[in-house]
């Protein structure tokens, strides 16, 4: 529950936080996808930055989604507008196989990694990761 609430603010943060803007000197908004390949396990759960296209929200609302339960292979694109600046996405893995490994990277619109990284199974078979992104 921790990595949740730790991740719901995270997004919410990099909303907030990186959606201000210079006039004159905007950069266009970014179209990412969020991969994670490995192993089917139990529960994996995952969370990310979602498709965000209102320069004046402030906070993520209650009707969008940005958490799932999934089964590997996986992946989500999404959108963001201009003053948004940075995205992330987190996945959780719970009773799966110790040691097994799975892969995370949020790509951009070209399939181009931009972040990266891989997360091995405990003796419990849990693991966890989380990637930010920031143009």
């Amino acid at each position: 529950m921790k990595v949740k609430s730790f991740m719901l603010l995270l997004l919410v943060a990099a909303t907030v936080l990186t959606s201000c803007s210079k006039e004159g000197n905007e950069a266009p908004g970014g179209t990412y996808t969020y991969k994670l390949t490995g192993p089917a396990a139990p529960v994996v759960e995952v969370q990310y930055t979602p498709t965000l296209t209102d320069p004046n929200m402030t906070e993520v609302p209650d009707d969008i989604e940005y958490e799932e339960v999934v089964t590997p292979p996986w992946e989500k694109t999404v959108t963001v507008h201009q003053n948004v600046s940075g995205v992330g996405f987190s996945a959780s893995v719970r009773e799966g196989v110790p040691g097994a490994k799975y892969k995370m990277s949020i790509n951009d619109k070209d399939g181009n990694i931009l972040e990266a990284g891989d997360i091995t199974l405990d003796a419990y078979g849990d693991g966890t990761l989380l990637l930010n992104y920031y143009r």
